[in-house]
């Protein structure tokens, strides 16, 4: 058995109605300032040598799914058993529709992501965290006093392979596929980043939002572990849409 370790940073949002399955959508930003358009990048790795890189929306977009053959277990959320296991709990990813507009219907269109990961096989968790995070209106910037204080900033997806067979992240269009062989262990880092990176670019997950919230909650500061967290030098951390319905892709290419 080998792993395919996933790791999600910046301005990606999942997307967790479905308890057996995950989708992963990237927010494209092109009609901002040139350091404020994100583009997504994905680094694979076997055993910490780059295999494999995608850039962009040329490459990354549509509808990517992964998938395990000759079989995969089924999709589990981690259950961490310290603090100091590696992989803690999901739930503290923050939750656009339960955390910081519970009860107000707001729904999210997943086909505004001009990207879309699909996954339905591995163990989802959180893997870095901010603690005493504040968010607040972005005009008025008057706090949210009940928002969540502790936030994941870093999701992970381990993914098991058997030792007999492969796994293949399948992309849309004229992208070409990667193949993952039983028997070895790669690790996948997922980003859309920006030049710039800001407390402000949280407000970016409301253009797949509807209705528009009167008030846009954004994170205005935090402390990350270890070091201190300010506006400027954070990420643009994830968000989560656990109420969304979204479409799962049609016949993979084999």
């Amino acid at each position: 058995m080998s792993t395919i370790s996933f790791t999600f940073e910046d301005l990606c949002s999942l997307f967790t109605k479905y308890p057996d399955r995950l989708m992963v959508g990237m927010i494209s930003t092109d009609k901002e300032p040139a350091e404020h358009v994100h583009r997504p990048h994905i680094i694979i790795r076997e055993n910490g040598v780059v295999r494999r890189e995608y850039h962009n929306f040329s490459e990354i977009n549509g509808d990517i799914s992964l998938d395990v053959y000759p079989h995969s277990k089924p999709f589990t959320r981690h259950i961490a058993r310290s603090a100091r296991d590696p992989r803690q709990s999901f739930d503290t990813i923050v939750d656009i529709q339960k955390h910081l507009y519970p009860g107000e219907g707001l729904q999210a269109d997943a086909k505004r992501c001009r990207a879309r990961m699909h996954f339905n096989t591995g163990t989802l968790y959180s893997c870095a965290h901010a603690v005493n995070a504040v968010f607040a209106d972005a005009k008025t910037k008057a706090p949210a006093t009940h928002a969540p204080s502790t936030i994941a900033t870093k999701a992970g997806l381990d993914v098991e392979v058997p030792k007999d067979g492969y796994a293949v992240l399948h992309f849309h269009g004229d992208t070409e596929d990667f193949v993952f062989k039983g028997g070895r262990n790669y690790q996948v880092e997922v980003t859309n980043r920006a030049d710039a990176i800001e407390f402000n670019h949280f407000q970016y997950f409301y253009n797949i939002v509807t209705p528009k919230p009167k008030r846009r909650l954004i994170p205005v500061a935090g402390q990350g572990v270890g070091v201190n967290v300010r506006a400027g030098d954070w990420l643009c951390i994830l968000d989560s849409f656990s109420e969304s319905d979204y479409t799962w892709p049609g016949a993979n290419k084999r």
